[in-house]
């Protein structure tokens, strides 16, 4: 077994250890300031995992869009942010919500700033996610 490979390549502030490939979850405290530390948490991993800054920008603003569903900010309970090989995915847990209710101009914004976004349930919440590539592919290639 190569010994590099166990070796984490990055760091968060903190010394949360960060592999690729690995999925990073924050919970967040209800309230105001929910927002605000999920933007944060998903610019901060983007930018461990080497995305740059354009891409990183419309991630951030990818889930600033699931979050201005009806009632979903106050829902919002946990952010999670999965490194893929040619992206990044983050994945926003909302408690209580039955659907998600996004507007048209939300919608189409996703569309043209992801690869794919949607929704789905789980026990306890209902989770709203998008998917951005970090390189050459999706609607974001230059």
């Amino acid at each position: 077994m190569d010994p590099t490979a166990a070796r984490p390549e990055r760091l968060e502030p903190g010394g949360a250890r960060v592999l690729p490939g690995d999925r990073v979850r924050l919970a967040l405290p209800a309230g105001a300031e929910a927002l605000g530390r999920a933007r944060r948490f998903v610019r901060l991993y983007a930018q461990q995992c080497g995305v740059d800054e354009e891409r990183a920008d419309d991630l951030v603003q990818a889930a600033a869009e699931l979050l201005g569903a009806e009632g979903a900010v106050e829902q919002l309970q946990a952010v999670e942010v999965r490194e893929l090989p040619d992206g990044i995915t983050v994945v926003l847990d909302l408690a209580g919500l039955e659907e998600v209710l996004v507007r048209d101009e939300a919608a189409a914004l996703l569309s043209a700033l992801t690869r794919d976004w949607g929704w789905y349930r789980v026990p306890g919440a209902l989770q709203v996610w998008c998917e951005v590539g970090a390189g050459g592919e999706g609607p974001l290639a230059g």
